[in-house]
């Protein structure tokens, strides 16, 4: 049996959407190949490497604790880490490389390994350099051409959205390349798809996800202010939880709730019990699209989504869902008057569009595609 080795930032017991991603593919390959996981493990965690299943071992490379809110410094220590992935990774013979992103510099560290090699782009990240000063203007440039000219090398290129697939082809001429979308585990899917919803009282706006700087949350307190008499709740945490909760108690907002981080079981009774539900990606980050809004799909439920891009792109294609622009706190009252006048409605239609275009399984296939084309060119 041929083997991989697989290179990622990502993996359990780490509960992301990455981790979701990386479990689909590496699910699939296993049907055929034997895969070696080499990993990072989350910040200050020391997990065993451990055999996940006949076919797949887990190797890990610990990771310190440092301050991943300042770019240079989560630069300098993701370039480092990679690094050692890139280096563990030879220490296991393989037959073909799989590296996924979306830390960056796991492109050029892999880049120069010897043999076949695919790499799987999540996002797009030096686009969100901002080059508000001449030297941060030569750092995204820079940085920009050691991603053109190391993701020549690979033999093949996945990407999750059109955004990145556009970038790629304008980019990276003659790039063999393939989107693989992200989206829902069937099952997860199927057991939102039996959801019925109760009667909601209050009104309640749910966000769930994570909490950082990209989501820039502080909208809903807003909201919660200018709306006592609905509920919100927060699930989900981040780098910018706890500054939440504090901007929330400044505010002596009583109707925002923070459950922090449910269990995904638990997660299905907060569905239960939302008239709307909530996501937003500050302006800059229009290229990602959250995976959390093929979940928030697969319910039926009305949705909110306040960003541009690609996300919006794909809300725009749901029925009885609003775009907003992020952080504007009045076209988001606006948004909830209007859901709040009217009864909770589910799409069924919606649960139909994610199940034929979105289904993790399914778009995992297209790898195993890539891998045996590969091999059969060796």
């Amino acid at each position: 049996m041929k083997r991989i080795n697989f290179l990622t930032g990502n993996f359990i017991p780490e509960n992301c959407a990455g981790t979701n991603r990386i479990l689909a593919l590496v699910k699939e390959l296993e049907k055929k190949y034997q895969i070696n996981v080499i990993c990072i493990s989350e910040k200050g965690k020391k997990p065993d490497d451990f055999q996940f299943s006949e076919n797949i071992k887990v190797y890990y490379i610990h990771q310190k604790m440092y301050d991943g809110e300042k770019f240079y410094t989560r630069a300098i220590n993701e370039l480092y880490y990679a690094m050692l992935l890139a280096a563990k990774s030879t220490k296991f013979p393989s037959d073909i490389i799989i590296a996924t992103s979306p830390q960056m510099f796991i492109i050029p560290t892999v880049a120069f390994l010897s043999g076949k090699k695919v790499i799987d782009i999540r996002d797009l990240v030096w686009e969100y350099i901002d080059p508000k000063s001449l030297y941060t203007k030569l750092v995204k440039s820079v940085i920009t051409q050691l991603m053109k000219r190391t993701i020549k090398r690979f033999d093949y290129i996945t990407v999750t959205n059109n955004h990145e697939y556009e970038w790629i082809s304008k980019n990276i001429h003659g790039a063999r390349l393939e989107k693989i979308t992200n989206g829902i585990e069937e099952k997860n899917f199927m057991e939102l798809n039996r959801l019925e919803p109760g009667e909601v009282d209050p009104f309640t706006l749910t966000y769930i996800g994570n909490v950082g700087i990209a989501q820039y949350i502080n909208v809903l307190v807003d909201l919660a202010k200018r709306m006592p008499d609905i509920q919100i709740n927060i699930i989900g945490e981040g780098s910018k939880y706890q500054e939440l909760k504090r901007y929330a108690r400044s505010n002596q907002i009583n109707n925002i709730t923070f459950y922090g981080k449910v269990k995904r079981e638990k997660i299905i009774e907060f569905y239960k019990k939302t008239s709307v539900l909530f996501a937003q990606l500050d302006a800059k980050f229009k290229a990602a699209m959250p995976s959390k809004l093929y979940e928030y799909a697969s319910t039926g439920l009305p949705i909110i989504y306040a960003g541009l891009g690609e996300a919006r792109n794909f809300v725009k294609q749901l029925e009885n869902c609003t775009t907003i622009n992020p952080d504007d706190v009045k076209a988001l009252e606006v948004a909830v008057k209007k859901y709040r006048e009217e009864p909770i409605k589910i799409s069924e239609k919606n649960k139909q569009f994610v199940y034929e275009n979105f289904i993790r399984e399914k778009q995992s296939q297209k790898m195993v595609d890539i891998v045996d084309k590969l091999l059969q060119e060796s």
